[in-house]
């Protein structure tokens, strides 16, 4: 086995997939901890738990994949209190931190910390014990000041924290000898992180941690959902070590998951959001009447407080509540107290309840709206039925024809268990400026010490020399810069400017304590845009976004909490609010909207087309395939049925290696749709580098609508197209080129950079004092991205900017392999627009694309004003 260095640390990552069956008897050799367990589960470990004690208790790095419910967790930690034990048992039981457990969601902690209480505390009861000897703590931004000082003064064994408030210990002088005895690091929900600049964060905290620990702590990563494992197991230990990925199948006479699909429309009737949104409560009603607890998913927070907010009127005021990021932490803790309890008959969740938190009494699931990957769908079903044992159902609700199609599709790849490969994020330069700066607050550093400490993370491997240099001259001041690139407002933020660092012979440290203060206030990767606390009566009720905030009149409702609020006045980053009656508003949450994966997009496409052909053949074939292939009831196959029926009678299904393209007329100018069997974000990249093209054929402004199989350009009246002029503007030819092209010609690239120029501690979410006026940051993308761009247009955080809307936000790489297939063009001219148009592709709202001159448009205007016929 070929050595990394001198502790030898293996250099492969490869993941070896366990072997040999579950073994007759736990490897758990503390006495009270075995008899616990033996009281507790009296059928026995699970094969999750049977195939991992041993390996974890060898101190081996492992990967466990097993399904929802299967106890992982246990898994997990029973090895490391069976150790502990075992140590006390000996009379060597130090004090000291043992173990950092990392969850992505603060929630997901809080419910690790109380179903580890409760065998420490059986233990402790059964010894005979004033005090348990294995101590727990948990460590998150909702931490108090006192607990804090009682973490660093008295480490536990066990800390429970996030990849946050871990990178904030790190920046800390007095953590530095607790991570010493450190020697097991575990991560919860890992394929959740993989993907992520937050994982690529942790990655690199996990390595600091390391580095500081007295040997390499053995890693043990958990997940219910990542296929194929290599790439998991690779991001939790970076190309140096090996990885031992275990497998774990279901426990016996457990069976996969059950997942139904449901339409809220009839055969005969068109989208109608009133009628389906009343069919949807009355669904929720008899849901929440037949079973203990019903876990509803509505992908936003704003459907989400509607949602609660009219079933509280059905089913009672302490029956139902919301769970959202937007939401206070005592009340999300609240809440999870109450459905720990069972004392909830339906809980609604945007996201935030779709990891691990322990819903023991959730029977049911229900998905309103699309999950956008097999994946996140086991993720949400198996919240319910969340214990060793239990059947794990999900229900889901399809408003429109283009949704019950889409949740068609997604329901057997769950059920299969197809779920999508993870990619990691590779080397973000704006979270390397972070991390550099929180090294340097510990004191100073060695910069080919750095670099070779972070390359160990998975992420981070194919950083390069230049980038690492670039970031440190950026953080050093040392790049040229704009005069006058601040925020207008004094004292609210630093010039961008000011040097971070000092560097010299090799070593960097930060200049002042200012900037270690501003690195513990700023630290993490989540974007979210500016929010303001709400107040009712000195309760803090959650957080709504500012922009929405300062447009509130006195006297306007709005819902939080599934309560309707009254607005009284906005108080520098406050509202001040009162219960009310009657109907509220919705508020606004911007966030990236969830486009399917490239896999489900790419068997929504075919399963269009399959539906297609059988229609040819007569109504029975088609409505018998998708009885014994997807499971669906007569009332949804109806309405699939008349979806097909009147898109092949108006225009086509898409077939197979072509593209079909359909010009319909707009008020103002035409519109062409491309429709393609691509997920959202390839078809953004197919759809900007197709913009860019028309952009410098007809040098016009146009307009750009991208959604799932396919977008819509709308282009003036005088830049017609016929039916030759498609295939050149889908040429794989220069296709990254044109794809940059578009991307600098949209508002994407200068809303991106806000939020990289925030990670890299350019510029400051929280700045020291607060903030004086809601949209303080808006300057970053409106001011400052221009002037960065003129001044330093090889800028580390331009880059970075670049490669995020790339590499993350668009499928550049899949859109340019299906334009290399050369797909057959298909032209239709249409009277408006197609059924699968106004199924699928959003019409509403087209991200504008700059490519005419000012020059040119005034030119233009002067030819109206005087050719006398205004067009």
């Amino acid at each position: 086995m070929p050595r990394d260095d001198a502790s030898g640390r293996p250099r492969s990552a490869r993941a070896n997939p366990a072997t040999g069956g579950v073994g007759a008897a736990p490897a758990i050799r503390s006495a009270p901890v075995r008899a616990w367990f033996a009281r507790a589960f009296p059928g026995g470990p699970t094969p999750a738990q049977a195939l991992a004690w041993p390996a974890i208790d060898s101190g081996e790095n492992v990967l466990l994949v097993s399904p929802t419910g299967t106890g992982k967790t246990l898994a997990a930690f029973l090895a490391l209190i069976d150790q502990l034990y075992r140590e006390h048992e000996s009379g060597g039981l130090a004090p000291g931190l043992r173990c950092v457990y990392v969850s992505p969601l603060r929630s997901l902690g809080y419910d690790i910390e109380r179903n580890l209480l409760e065998p420490l505390e059986a233990i402790r009861h059964e010894l005979g014990l004033a005090t348990s000897p294995v101590t727990i703590g948990v460590r998150t931004g909702d931490t108090s000041g006192h607990f804090r000082r009682k973490l660093r003064e008295n480490p536990p064994h066990l800390l429970i924290t996030t990849p946050e408030s871990l990178s904030l210990l790190l920046s800390q002088k007095t953590w530095g000898r607790i991570w010493r005895p450190v020697g097991h690091l575990i991560v919860d929900e890992v394929h959740a992180l993989v993907p992520s600049k937050r994982g690529a964060d942790l990655a690199v905290s996990l390595e600091r941690l390391a580095a500081q620990a007295e040997r390499d702590p053995g890693r043990v990563g958990l997940s219910a959902t990542c296929k194929p494992p290599g790439p998991v197991a690779r991001f939790l230990v970076g190309p140096t070590r090996e990885c031992r990925v275990i497998e774990a199948p279901r426990p016996d006479g457990k069976a996969g998951p059950v997942i139904e699909v449901e339409s809220l429309l009839e055969p005969d009737e068109g989208p109608h959001r009133g009628l389906t949104y009343r069919r949807l409560l009355r669904r929720l009603r008899e849901e929440a009447a037949g079973n203990r607890t019903t876990v509803v998913f509505a992908n936003t927070r704003a459907f989400t407080e509607r949602i609660t907010h009219d079933l509280k009127g059905d089913l009672g005021e302490d029956a139902v509540a919301a769970h959202h990021s937007a939401l206070d932490a005592d009340r999300r803790r609240a809440v999870e107290a109450a459905l720990k309890a069972g004392e909830l008959r339906a809980v609604v969740t945007s996201t935030s309840l779709e990891l691990g938190v322990d819903i023991g009494t959730a029977d049911l699931a229900v998905l309103v709206g699309l999950p956008g990957s097999a994946s996140r769908c086991l993720q949400r079903v198996g919240r319910a039925g969340h214990r060793v044992g239990a059947r794990t159902r999900g229900l889901m609700l399809a408003a429109t024809a283009a949704e019950l199609a889409g949740a068609a599709v997604t329901a057997k790849a769950a059920r299969e268990g197809r779920v999508e490969p993870l990619r990691m994020t590779s080397a973000p330069l704006d979270v390397l400026c972070q991390q550099l700066i929180g090294m340097a607050c510990v004191g100073e550093c060695s910069g080919d010490e750095a670099i070779d400490l972070v390359r160990k993370a998975g992420p981070m491997e194919h950083l390069t020399r230049p980038d690492f240099d670039a970031c440190l001259n950026f953080l050093a001041g040392e790049l040229p810069s704009p005069p006058g690139a601040w925020e207008p407002e004094p004292g609210a933020t630093p010039q961008w400017t000011s040097p971070r660092f000092w560097k010299k012979g090799g070593l960097f440290g930060v200049k002042n304590t200012r900037i270690i203060r501003w690195f513990r206030s700023n630290v993490g990767t989540i974007t979210s845009e500016e929010s303001v606390r709400v107040l009712v009566e000195d309760e803090s009720i959650g957080t709504l976004e500012g922009n929405y905030a300062e447009r509130l009149q006195r006297g306007d409702r709005f819902v939080l909490d599934g309560r309707a609020l009254e607005f009284d006045r906005l108080d520098n980053l406050v509202v001040h609010a009162r219960f009310s009656g009657g109907e509220p508003d919705l508020p606004r949450w911007t966030s990236d909207r969830q486009g399917l994966s490239s896999e489900l997009a790419s068997d929504l496409a075919a399963f269009r087309y399959r539906a297609a052909t059988l229609l040819d053949e007569g109504p029975s074939a088609l409505r018998a395939w998708l009885v014994d292939e997807y499971g669906l009831e007569p009332q949804a196959i109806g309405v699939l049925e008349a979806l097909f029926s009147a898109q092949e009678r108006l225009s086509e299904v898409p077939r197979p290696g072509s593209v079909l393209v359909e010009e319909s007329p707009l008020e103002d100018g035409l519109s062409y749709t491309f429709h393609a069997p691509l997920g959202r974000s390839a078809c953004e990249a197919a759809g900007r580098a197709v913009s860019a093209r028309l952009g410098r054929r007809f040098g016009r402004d146009l307009g750009l609508v991208v959604a799932d199989l396919g977008w819509q350009i709308r282009l003036p009246i005088e830049a017609q197209l016929d039916a030759e002029d498609i295939p050149p503007l889908l040429s794989p030819d220069g296709f990254e080129e044109d794809v940059l092209a578009g991307v600098d010609r949209g508002n994407l690239p200068a809303r991106r950079f806000r939020h990289v120029a925030a990670t890299a501690l350019m510029v400051l979410r929280r700045p020291e004092g607060g903030r004086t006026r809601v949209g303080g940051l808006l300057w970053v993308s409106r001011r400052l991205y221009p002037l960065v761009k003129a001044a330093c247009p090889g800028h580390p955080l331009l880059k970075e900017t670049r490669r995020e809307v790339l590499d993350d936000l668009l499928d550049a790489p899949k859109a340019l392999e299906w334009l290399r297939s050369r797909p057959v063009v298909r032209f239709r001219v249409l009277d408006g627009p197609s059924p699968f148009t106004a199924a699928w592709i959003d019409a509403a709202g087209p991200e504008p694309m700059r490519f005419e001159s000012p020059e040119e448009a005034l030119r233009r205007f002067h030819e109206r004003l005087f050719s006398g016929d205004g067009t």
